[in-house]
C-alpha cells in the first residue's frame, strides 16, 4: 500500500472543495487511479463550508459560564462545545469529554490549530454527504471510481499522542466483519471486526501530519478494500453508541476502583 500526500495552499475563506483537491493533486504532479482512497482532513472540509468561528463573537450562556468555572475553560469555547456536542460526559481542566457524530472527542472536535489566532474550526456539516459528493464528482469529472475518507485525529485512551480516525466514508466498506472466520489455530472469531476506514485514516495521518505540513489530502493506493456502490453510509456504520462502548461502560460502572 502506498500513501501519497497532497500539499494544498492555505485557505481562509469558503472554497470549492472538489476543485481545490483536484487542482492540488495536479500541482503536485500526482494523479488518481481507480480504487484509490482519497483521504481529506475534516478541518479542510469544515473550512470549505465556512465552519470557522470568530471567538470574539461568541456569547456564553449561563450554563457555559458555570461549566467554564468548574473546568478552568474559556467560557466562549464551552458555549461552542455545548452547542456542538451530542453528549457531554464530564471534563478536566481545559477540556470537556464529549460525543460528536458517534466519536468520543474532547471539546466536540472543535479545534484552534491551523487557523488564525482568535478563530476556531467546528466539525463539518453532513460529512457523509460531502464524502458522497466527492466520490460522485471524481467519477463524473475525472472518470475514476474512488473511495473517500474524511478523517480527524483523535486521542486513544491511555495512549500518548494522536492517531487518525474516520469521520465519514463513501465508496467502500468501512468495517470488515471477521466474526465466524478462524485464526491460525482454528479458533472461531466471535467479536472481531476490522476497522478498515480507521486504519486507512491512521495510515494517511502519518503523511498528512498535525502541524505545519499543509497536507490536508492524501491518496491511498493499493489498500485492497472492498469497494461498494452503496448510496450512503452514516456514523452507525463506523461507531457504536457510547452506552455499548467497553471503555465508557467500564469507567462509568467500574467495580474495582482500588485494584492496582
Amino acid at each position: 500500500m502506498r500513501v501519497i500526500g497532497v500539499k494544498v495552499k492555505p485557505r481562509h475563506d469558503r472554497f470549492d472543495l472538489f476543485r481545490v483537491i483536484v487542482d492540488s493533486i495536479r500541482e503536485c504532479n500526482e494523479h488518481v487511479e481507480d480504487d484509490d482512497i482519497i483521504v481529506v482532513s475534516s478541518k479542510f472540509v469544515a473550512m470549505s463550508q465556512g465552519r470557522v468561528i470568530d471567538m470574539s463573537g461568541v456569547i456564553p450562556g449561563r450554563d457555559a459560564i458555570a461549566v467554564a468555572l468548574r473546568h478552568s475553560m474559556d467560557r466562549r469555547m464551552v458555549e461552542l462545545v455545548l452547542r456542538e456536542a451530542d453528549h457531554v460526559f464530564s471534563g478536566v481542566p481545559g477540556f470537556l469529554l464529549t460525543v460528536k457524530d458517534g466519536i468520543l472527542a474532547p471539546n466536540a472536535g472543535i479545534d484552534r490549530s491551523n487557523v488564525m489566532h482568535g478563530l476556531s474550526i467546528l466539525y463539518p456539516v453532513d460529512a457523509f454527504r460531502v464524502a458522497d459528493m466527492l466520490r460522485d464528482k471524481f467519477l463524473l469529472y475525472e472518470g475514476r471510481r474512488v473511495g473517500i475518507v474524511i478523517t480527524d485525529s483523535r486521542l486513544m485512551p491511555t495512549r500518548i499522542g494522536t492517531s487518525g480516525v474516520a469521520v465519514a466514508v463513501s465508496g467502500f466498506e468501512p468495517v470488515n466483519d471477521r466474526r465466524g472466520s478462524r485464526d491460525l489455530f482454528g479458533n472461531v472469531m466471535r467479536v472481531t471486526l476490522h476497522a478498515v476506514a480507521d486504519c486507512i485514516a491512521s495510515a494517511a495521518n502519518l503523511v498528512m501530519g498535525e502541524t505545519d505540513e499543509s497536507t490536508p489530502v492524501a491518496i491511498v493506493r493499493g489498500s485492497n478494500v472492498k469497494m461498494s456502490h452503496r448510496e450512503q453510509y452514516d456514523w452507525s456504520d463506523l461507531a457504536i453508541g457510547y452506552e455499548q462502548c467497553i471503555y465508557v461502560r467500564g469507567l462509568a460502572h467500574g467495580e474495582y476502583p482500588n485494584i492496582y
